[in-house]
């Protein structure tokens, strides 16, 4: 899993406590415009966690906000595969350029930090204790059943 992947879904993974935010990352397009992923998925959590009118603005606000980064990604990722491809193709693999394509989604990924986590702060501050525990179960069974497969290996 690449590593914006991996970021998205961790911030989608924290933000809810339902197996929807999960499956949001992970089904793909449903057939469904992301507007209408994020309408699903807010809908999911509001009634999970009880939320409130409040509550349920600053989720869909930050549900709203990693799916336009989920979008963007994979519209650059289409090109990044095509290039790849072509560089594998040639006689001598180009590291400068595979580098550089790297560095532009870590880019990315550096730009958007701030926003995804100042969105996460505002709905996890809204949160009571009761939906911060639910969210936090959540996350440590996620992580029990679906973390690192590297977790579970011996040394």
């Amino acid at each position: 899993m690449k590593l914006s992947t991996r970021i998205v879904t961790a911030v989608l993974l924290i933000a809810g406590s339902s197996g929807a935010v999960y499956a949001f990352n992970k089904h793909g397009d449903w057939g469904m415009t992301p507007e209408e992923k994020v309408e699903f998925v807010t809908d999911r959590v509001t009634k999970k966690l009880e939320l409130d009118a409040t509550q349920r603005q600053n989720f869909n606000e930050l549900a709203s906000l990693v799916a336009g980064i989920v979008t963007d990604a994979r519209a650059e990722k289409r090109e990044q595969i095509e290039e790849l491809s072509a560089m594998i193709e040639q006689p001598n693999f180009d590291q400068a350029r595979a580098l550089e394509l790297v560095q532009q989604k870590t880019a990315m990924i550096n730009q958007k930090a701030p926003q995804v986590i100042a969105s996460l702060a505002i709905f996890l501050d809204s949160l009571n204790a009761s939906q911060k525990l639910q969210v936090q179960e959540f996350v440590e069974h996620r992580h029990r059943h679906h973390g690192r497969h590297d977790d579970h290996r011996e040394d």
